[in-house]
């Protein structure tokens, strides 16, 4: 008798399982998606539908998935559910390339009194290929104030935009200490080549200059994290016109090339890079 109650225990458990298949998702799971922000899923022949009031904030969490790793990604809110339909809202909307998965938990969701067990939601963000292009540096009179690259193979170079683009800057190497120590504005001087320009002059040492991913747009994919060292031995000031002087504006254009303290001079009021580093010029003085 005993063991046909717990057979007959065991079996009516069973029945208050619902397959997690039984349900309409929205977007459709394993589907791509321009981001990740809210999904809805129905059972179109339930009644009733109750969420665990104590899972409704964390209780779901997103995941970015790396090959056999997955990284928390951001914490999704389940909302009551109206009619058939609960809707999942990610606390951060997501917005990042890559592969995701969402884990609802078991005993989370309740269909008509059946007890929902716990399934995954897989979605896909398409992202912009990685360029493999080679970047080359080189640096003017080794004072870093303007910093010159080139692009190989590139046929078209752009630099990216949106207020989440991040800019590159550097910072100087001092033992174990790191201290950012510049910033830097770009443009696209040619098909292949642009120029960074310091909003600072640095001192002697040893430097690491950090482009972000996706700074630059090379043939239309986006360029990868890019790190840098460089040395500076020394900061040249040099404006005497045996030498010639080499102007920069801000924008990274190129204003004087060779000329005299005079031409300094005689540019209109602003801020420049003269020979690497940053010269204030007032109406001529």
């Amino acid at each position: 008798m005993k063991k046909i109650f717990t057979s007959l225990f065991l079996s009516l458990l069973c029945v208050m399982v619902v397959n997690a298949q039984d349900y309409i998702v929205e977007p459709a799971n394993g589907s791509e998606v321009e981001s990740l922000t809210d999904v809805y899923i129905t059972w179109e022949s339930a009644t009733v539908i109750d969420v665990e009031p104590t899972l409704m904030v964390g209780g779901i969490k997103a995941y970015m998935i790396e090959g056999e790793n997955k990284v928390f990604a951001t914490d999704v809110f389940c909302g009551p559910a109206w009619g058939n339909c609960i809707n999942l809202t990610m606390m951060n909307p997501t917005l990042d390339a890559g592969y995701y998965q969402i884990e609802i938990p078991d005993n989370m969701i309740t269909v008509d009194g059946e007890v929902i067990a716990a399934f995954n939601l897989n979605y896909t963000i398409p992202g912009m290929a990685t360029s493999e292009a080679t970047i080359t540096f080189s640096d003017d009179n080794g004072s870093l104030g303007n910093i010159f690259i080139t692009v190989s193979p590139c046929s078209e170079l752009a630099v990216a935009e949106g207020d989440e683009v991040e800019y590159p800057f550097l910072v100087k190497n001092d033992g174990f200490a790191s201290d950012r120590s510049a910033n830097y504005s770009v443009s696209v001087t040619g098909a292949n080549t642009a120029t960074l320009v310091a909003d600072q002059n640095v001192k002697s040492g040893y430097y690491t200059l950090h482009i972000p991913r996706g700074l630059f747009i090379i043939d239309g994919e986006i360029s990868p994290l890019i790190l840098h060292d460089f040395h500076v031995s020394a900061v040249n000031k040099v404006t005497n016109d045996a030498q010639g002087v080499t102007v920069y504006n801000l924008n990274g254009v190129q204003v004087v090339d060779k000329g005299s303290a005079a031409d300094v001079k005689n540019l209109q009021p602003g801020i420049y890079i003269v020979n690497g580093a940053k010269k204030v010029v007032n109406n001529g003085k």
